[in-house]
């Protein structure tokens, strides 16, 4: 991929809030891709800022939050969401009116009614934006640039920023790889709860039910093979990272578990009803439904 040049530099200085798997990605891929932008990270640990430290992001390393943000012209929040109440409260005397905010988190609404809408009130700019990429593992050791390239960010601006900070967000996430994507919170919310939220879910309950029912352990760990290891995989992200997620989401998740209730009710009755040519259709259209989604067919 080739290196931006500093002309296309939609912001000068980026101060990311929160060095972790996502929030380290999108550092990595600024030093590598924005050479001409001032490269800012905040982390609250002291291990985080020397791991950043020994892998050369950028010699802009911050405990102090307010010196992270003065005069930085984005500001990225990268930690969970429920971190993002107290950073901004803190962040906010040092923050200037001609910046903007974005975010990296996985639900939109809720983040637009509590962030967005106390930054806004105070005159200041905040854009949501949910790159959607993402690993089981976590953490600055796990980032890449690769786990961004070509991937989707939504943009949400519930609080109407001027369309030029839009694009200028739009033109950012672009620059580093990424494809923009233009969406209201609450439809964006609806959407990820499919496609990313109950997914993480099911993946937790395939793997809680192959523990369940008295079957020997040492069986399941002679027969677990690779539909076991890929349908499960996401299932060890962190509990608490996506205990926060639900609870954000909810909502969009109960609705869509409702659905998912009530499709694994009309297997149940095909299998009772031994209809095999049903059973058959049911499989038929999770797979037509899957090409779909993933390749965009009609």
């Amino acid at each position: 991929m080739p290196v931006t040049q500093p002309d296309e530099t939609p912001f000068r200085s980026v101060a990311v809030i929160g060095p972790g798997l996502l929030g380290g990605s999108v550092a990595l891929a600024i030093r590598d891709l924005l050479p001409s932008c001032e490269l800012r990270l905040w982390a609250r640990r002291e291990s985080s800022l020397e791991l950043a430290r020994e892998l050369q992001i950028t010699p802009k390393l911050y405990s102090d939050l307010g010196a992270a943000v003065s005069g930085a012209e984005l500001i990225i929040l990268a930690t969970p969401i429920g971190a993002f109440e107290d950073l901004t409260r803190r962040m906010l005397p040092q923050l200037s009116p001609q910046s903007l905010v974005t975010d990296l988190g996985s639900v939109k609404a809720y983040v637009h009614r509590t962030t967005g809408a106390f930054l806004a009130e105070r005159g200041r700019d905040f854009i949501g934006s949910h790159p959607m990429a993402g690993s089981e593992k976590q953490g600055l050791e796990h980032a890449s640039t690769a786990l961004l390239a070509g991937a989707t960010c939504a943009l949400c601006n519930d609080h109407q920023v001027s369309e030029e900070k839009m694009q200028r967000l739009e033109r950012f996430w672009q620059a580093i790889g990424m494809k923009s994507y233009r969406m209201e919170p609450i439809n964006h919310d609806r959407s990820v709860a499919r496609i990313s939220h109950i997914p993480h879910v099911l993946a937790a309950l395939c793997a809680r039910t192959a523990d369940m029912g008295g079957v020997p352990k040492e069986d399941l760990r002679r027969l677990a093979a690779g539909g076991f290891r890929d349908t499960t995989r996401v299932s060890s992200g962190p509990a608490h990272m996506w205990s926060d997620i639900l609870w954000e989401n909810d909502v969009a998740i109960r609705d869509t578990l409702n659905y998912c209730i009530e499709d694994l009710h009309k297997l149940i009755e095909l299998l009772e009803q031994g209809d095999r040519a049903g059973t058959e259709q049911w499989l038929a259209q999770g797979k037509a439904s899957r090409e779909c989604i993933r390749k965009g067919k009609r």
